[in-house]
């Protein structure tokens, strides 16, 4: 029995996987050997399909995983950049504030000064005030015995 299928003509011998079964071609059972060899490969085909089915499935999953973690690195690069953005806000509003403390320690220094002169001032006037009070009333002593002997 011939074939029409050219490449199985003039092997010889057909090697099956890596077993070591050969079939000889000019066998007086060719057409069952034929049959059994294509239906072996046909099985080997179909495993090797569904397999091809599945390496597919699982590189289609690892396709999606990836651009999952793509996306959340992207995230992550957007979220630092944000943090980094607001870190560099947040030390420029440290400064500011710490120029408006020094700002502030300073006018409460002036103040202090300025406490210190009004009470200073104040002592001063109080000392002025006595002497000018003690003043009139020695005045006032004097002009009461004036007049008094004057008008005796």
């Amino acid at each position: 029995m011939e074939t029409s299928n050219s490449h199985n003509q003039g092997t010889g011998n057909l090697s099956i996987d890596n077993e070591d079964v050969l079939l000889p071609e000019s066998d007086c059972t060719t057409g069952g050997a034929r049959a059994s060899i294509y239906r072996l490969y046909e099985t080997k085909i179909a495993a090797l399909t569904r397999k091809n089915r599945v390496l597919e499935g699982q590189l289609a999953a690892a396709f999606i995983g990836r651009e999952a973690a793509e996306k959340n690195v992207s995230s992550a690069l957007k979220s630092r950049q944000e943090m980094e953005k607001k870190l560099v806000d947040t030390v420029r509003e440290m400064e500011l504030l710490k120029e408006k403390l020094a700002c502030v320690e300073l006018a409460q220094e002036e103040a202090n000064s300025l406490s210190n002169i009004v009470h200073s001032d104040n002592l001063r006037l109080e000392h002025d005030v006595a002497f000018l009070k003690a003043v009139l009333d020695d005045t006032q002593k004097v002009l009461v015995i004036i007049l008094s002997e004057a008008m005796s």
